[in-house]
């Protein structure tokens, strides 16, 4: 072999050991990027999400502010991300049936749950679940709050809280109020201020909210905590009488209605609040898709003005501070059960 065919020879070589290498970087890089955008469900999954419809399951009854917060939102979300968005109610023991529902569903984010202050931090203080609210859930971000207000049935002889009171203490026990359920937010309101005036009522749970409402509009209990979103009609048209609201300030279609606190009980509040959940093991990627769709959805002034019409208030968070909300409001409510005296019957 020639000199000059010999060094042609050895370059040949050097070149291709250099390409070796550097298809080897190639495939190194590549295996690199496809696990990066794998885990967790990748770029892949959410570009690709959702693929089918997705079901939103309400855990309670038509008619109540989660079933009209949840249906208001859906057609937004389905505008945003492509694919329908189906509301579906669950209803049972408080909330508990549905909310377990959403928890054992596929964690691929085509079924998620309305979940609330009443299913994830209420509820655990009251009894044991079938599921585990700060593990079994994947928080996506909150979508409204809806305050309480105290309705009384007509005849009931009473026109406010002191009165209402006055009326407790004078007919200790006798004094029924209805609610969604055991455990339900409209449950412990009634145990707050039963607890915090030295009061007793009996409690009458309904296998749902507007169960209750109805018996309180047939004159069969004498008052309810009713979410501002079903007892406002009600309210106008005289059908109930509305004594005060539980929030911390007064109602803007309400001004007239005094707060709980204002009306003889410092320091009572109780306002509901309602958030959007995957199940846990929901990849990650998917979860902040849809924490995204959310708050942008939310910011709609149709979509607010269509929930403030029906007295919710939208409300968004990142996933993140849902998480730190539930977390942070599970203590609170432990403790605040505990003074309550609420149990589970």
């Amino acid at each position: 072999m020639t000199r000059s065919r010999f060094k042609r020879s050895a370059t040949i070589c050097r070149e291709n050991r250099e390409t070796g290498r550097y298809a080897n970087v190639l495939r190194q890089a590549a295996c690199i990027f496809a696990c990066t955008f794998t885990v967790n469900g990748g770029a892949a999954d959410v570009q690709g999400y959702p693929s089918r419809p997705v079901r939103i399951i309400s855990p309670f009854a038509p008619g109540g502010s989660n079933d009209i917060v949840a249906r208001a939102v859906a057609p937004k979300l389905a505008e945003l991300l492509g694919q329908q968005f189906v509301v579906e109610n669950r209803p049972g023991a408080g909330g508990v049936v549905g909310t377990e529902i959403g928890a054992r569903s596929a964690a691929d984010g085509h079924t998620l749950t309305v979940i609330t202050i009443a299913t994830l931090v209420i509820s655990p203080a009251l009894r044991k679940l079938p599921y585990d609210p700060q593990k079994d859930f994947a928080p996506i971000g909150l979508m409204a709050t809806s305050p309480y207000i105290v309705v009384v049935h007509p005849t009931v002889p009473a026109r406010s809280i002191q009165e209402l009171v006055a009326l407790m203490k004078a007919r200790p026990g006798e004094v029924e109020y209805g609610s969604g359920g055991v455990g339900t937010p409209g449950h412990l309101a009634g145990a707050m201020l039963a607890r915090m005036t030295g009061t007793k009522m009996v409690h009458i749970p309904y296998k749902a909210g507007n169960l209750a409402l109805n018996d309180l509009l047939g004159g069969h209990i004498s008052l309810t905590f009713s979410n501002t979103s079903t007892s406002s009609q009600l309210i106008k048209a005289g059908k109930v009488r509305g004594l005060a609201a539980t929030s911390s300030k007064r109602l803007a279609d309400f001004p007239h209605l005094p707060t709980v606190a204002e009306s003889g009980v410092p320091g009572y509040e109780f306002t509901l609040w309602l958030a959007l959940g995957a199940p846990s093991g929901t990849p990650q990627p998917i979860v902040q898709r849809l924490s995204d769709a959310l708050r942008t959805a939310l910011q709609a002034s149709d979509l607010q003005q269509r929930l403030r019409t029906q007295a919710v208030e939208p409300l968004s968070s990142s996933a993140e501070e849902l998480a730190a909300k539930i977390r942070s409001e599970t203590v609170t409510y432990a403790r605040i059960v505990k003074e309550s005296g609420a149990r589970a019957e």
